[in-house]
């Protein structure tokens, strides 16, 4: 009888042995190459000309002294990150935008919160090539701020900016003063020009703008609108679509029925190949509203919102996107999921539009996310269900 007994229990820990070895086998993969831990309020953009994903600060925590300096490299084609050590570089920050100037083959970051928590007015320009960092310091430029948008215009090669506002304290979502202008920046000229657009008058903060070079226009959505500290009326969400066009100097509502209903810490990028806008994730209702894992995609031409359905998706907030050209996907990396800033991912997706198909790259699959519970509950489980068989066999 007790030879039994323990042949039971030694069959039972044996299956789960294999199947806890199965698990870390998976789980081990992802250490090749070193990775990121999980950020939110990155910048992040693709670099055309060296066919990199660049990455700049965001934070790791809910503190001031957890926003991060770190330079770091996100090549595709091999799922390798590489984390760059750089002489000078931008204050450690969250929420700063960058900008890929083709032409020039540079980076231009603009603004963002350091752990000085003053928002910033620095220009900033990232040469991958050399990985140098380089204050520009122009003579003119926008006020200091953040939760603005940014994105190059090929076509007349300069760098827009729109919106933005000052945050206070030690929140970056408690802001008081809204910003409704819209710059330029020339790389070559380094110099920032006010626009004096028309078309909209009022603030917006914590949109998301990218450029489609098919029709020329800087195309923005979402956020919400905010007034200045001594203005009585209270800040409402953006629900429209917004296209600029630098050379009418002009902003146009295009939005249409059916749209992605308002929403922030969502994150757009524009597919070249397909020339179509994809929006994902964000928050909506409020600071106790819903993450989304919703993706949408903007066609310019028809002036049409389409509501996708991909398989599988995740809920994001916080995260950022960028297009990689040379792999027709888009890149997502970073966010959280929920509003207390405790679990920060490190998990890259790619998006491929022409399958409607969401694909978390296997480098992620690491025990820093909820992929470990993905792969550990399922062995406890298989565990805890051969061992009740075993044991109903036995009475039988």
């Amino acid at each position: 009888m007790e030879n039994r007994k323990t042949k039971l229990k030694l069959k039972s820990l044996m299956i789960f042995v294999i199947i806890c070895s199965a698990t870390t086998k998976i789980s081990s993969d992802c250490v090749i190459y070193p990775y990121p831990p999980g950020i939110v309020g990155h910048s992040m953009i693709y670099d055309s000309i060296n066919d990199l994903v660049i990455v700049y600060g965001g934070q790791d925590g809910p503190y001031d002294l957890d926003r991060k300096y770190f330079t770091r490299v996100y090549d595709y084609n091999n799922n390798k990150w590489t984390r760059l050590n750089t002489d000078e570089h931008p204050y450690p920050s969250t929420w700063g935008v960058m900008a890929y100037d083709s032409e020039s083959a540079k980076i231009i970051q603009f603004g963002g919160v350091p752990q000085n928590d003053y928002s910033s007015s620095e220009t900033w320009i990232y040469d991958t090539q050399l990985n140098t960092w380089t204050n520009a310091s122009p003579i003119i430029h926008p006020d200091r701020r953040t939760a603005h948008v940014m994105a190059y215009d090929y076509e007349s090669d300069v760098v827009i900016l729109h919106g933005g506002a000052i945050s206070v304290d030690d929140n970056p979502r408690r802001i008081y003063m809204k910003y409704n202008d819209t710059w330029a920046y020339d790389y070559n000229s380094n110099t920032w020009t006010n626009m004096n657009s028309t078309g909209l008058d009022v603030g917006v903060a914590e949109a998301q703008m990218v450029y489609d070079s098919e029709s020329d226009r800087c195309i923005m959505v979402g956020g919400y609108y905010i007034y200045p500290y001594d203005d009585p009326r209270e800040e409402y969400h953006a629900t429209e679509t917004w296209a600029y066009d630098f050379n009418s100097n002009n902003w146009e509502n295009i939005t249409t029925t059916p749209h992605p209903q308002y929403r922030y810490d969502h994150s757009l990028a524009y597919d070249s190949e397909s020339d179509r806008v994809i929006l994902f994730g964000g928050w909506t209702y409020g600071d106790n509203g819903l993450i989304q894992n919703e993706t949408w995609v903007f066609d310019y031409n028809t002036k049409k919102w389409e509501k996708m359905l991909p398989t599988y998706s995740p809920r994001r907030i916080g995260h950022k996107m960028t297009y990689d050209a040379e792999s027709d996907l888009v890149i997502l990396f970073g966010g959280l999921v929920v509003p207390d800033l405790s679990k920060f991912y490190n998990t890259v997706f790619t998006y491929d539009y022409n399958a409607n198909n969401w694909t978390i790259m296997p480098s992620n699959l690491c025990p820093t996310t909820d992929d470990t519970t993905f792969l550990v509950v399922p062995a406890i489980a298989s565990f805890l269900m051969i061992t009740a068989l075993v044991l109903r066999r036995r009475k039988e």
